[in-house]
């Protein structure tokens, strides 16, 4: 799935990645994993496009956020039929 929101929270992420030190050949994969939180936490309003946090907001607004995206996102592999025995 990608969004208008997506380059900008994985531009955010890997900024966050490479701020904290990690090394840069971890980065790719990391902002993978991570770049849907920063995109709930921008939708939500209570990070800015710095990535850096909103004062006065709640940041539990944004896990809220961020546990609702991965709820939508998620896929349901379809049940695997058997077939049954007769006799």
């Amino acid at each position: 799935m990608t969004s208008n929101i997506e380059p900008l929270a994985r531009e955010i992420t890997a900024g966050l990645g490479r701020d904290s030190g990690m090394p840069e050949s971890a980065i790719e994969g990391w902002v993978d994993l991570h770049w849907p939180c920063a995109a709930a936490m921008l939708e939500a309003g209570v990070m800015d496009e710095k990535g850096d946090w909103i004062d006065g907001q709640d940041w539990r607004r944004g896990l809220e956020a961020y546990r609702e995206r991965l709820a939508a996102s998620a896929v349901v592999p379809p049940r695997r039929r058997t077939a049954r025995r007769v006799g």
